[in-house]
């Protein structure tokens, strides 16, 4: 899979509002805690500059969401 298709499914699952767990996304993907963490920081950049809103991280639900 290519990084393009990765980042616009994480844009989705956070849109839509089902949120991201950083396990299932490097497994599903095939990519590295570190890559995740790299393409979450871009999206996270992403909406604040593009929507006004902000990516947190619920670590009872271990989840990224959209506030």
């Amino acid at each position: 899979m290519n990084k393009s298709y990765i980042l616009l499914q994480m844009y989705d699952a956070l849109r839509l509002g089902s949120g991201i767990k950083i396990n299932d996304c490097c497994n599903a993907y095939g990519i590295s805690v570190a890559t995740f963490g790299r393409d979450i920081s871009f999206l996270r950049a992403y909406f604040s500059e593009m929507h006004g809103r902000e990516i947190v991280y619920a670590a009872k639900m271990e989840i990224y969401m959209l506030k």
